[in-house]
């Protein structure tokens, strides 16, 4: 079986692998910065990401989501080994999943889509949101780290991967972070003041954003780029 970078390097569609990755974390990644500019021009601020799907930026939304599922569910990534339980094959239809399910059953009023029929019960909203986040954090932590390993399986602390482990990481911290503002209710009020479920949302967007362009190689690009213009400038 050969390693994940030997697969990398020499699987013949890895330019759409790369295009892939780019085209998630570009969507991730513009998602939270738009939805904050739209608040300049008019559109009112909302406590989550989620909230604004009952604004003029309900369909940006939707459409953001639904374009990162639909990236999800076509990819591949690594070959799973043979007595490997984690694939990205089945991670990211999980992920792939759950994105255009929080797009589908938005916060507060949710209608299926086979009745018509809409009923108030935001649980399936953050089931889907919960099993996304956490998903992103299984890619970063676990899955995008196998491209550089040790034939044990060890992570090799490579600038790459020290990425991927602190990309997870905050996305984990996120999670927490949501997590203690649903099970403390009377709290609620004084966090959506300030807007506590939009940063922390934001924070994990960016984090699972940069985790995949990193991924796409996209930070490297941008990095060549500015190292060839400063070389030409400073001629």
């Amino acid at each position: 079986m050969k390693s994940g970078k030997d697969q990398e390097k020499e699987n013949e569609l890895v330019q759409s692998f790369l295009f892939v990755r780019q085209s998630i974390g570009i969507i991730g990644f513009a998602l939270p910065i738009t939805l904050l500019l739209s608040t300049i021009f008019g559109v009112q601020m909302k406590t989550s990401i989620s909230g604004f799907y009952y604004t003029q930026m309900g369909d940006v939304l939707v459409g953001s989501l639904c374009a990162i599922g639909v990236f999800l569910l076509s990819y591949k990534g690594y070959q799973p080994k043979p007595d490997e339980q984690l694939s990205d094959k089945i991670i990211a239809r999980v992920a792939g999943t759950s994105a255009i399910g929080v797009a589908l059953f938005p916060v507060g009023a949710i209608t299926p889509l086979t009745t018509g029929f809409t009923f108030h019960n935001p649980l399936i909203h953050y089931i889907f949101a919960a099993v996304f986040f956490a998903s992103l954090a299984v890619f970063s932590i676990f899955l995008f780290t196998k491209g550089d390993r040790t034939p044990e399986g060890k992570i090799i602390w490579t600038y790459r991967n020290i990425n991927f482990v602190a990309c997870g990481l905050v996305i984990v911290l996120a999670i927490v972070a949501l997590t203690i503002y649903f099970v403390q209710p009377e709290k609620q009020s004084a966090r959506d003041h300030n807007n506590y479920l939009f940063w922390w949302e934001t924070l994990g967007v960016l984090a699972f954003a940069i985790s995949w362009l990193a991924k796409g190689k996209t930070l490297t690009g941008i990095g060549r780029m500015w190292g060839r213009l400063a070389t030409r400038v400073s001629r």
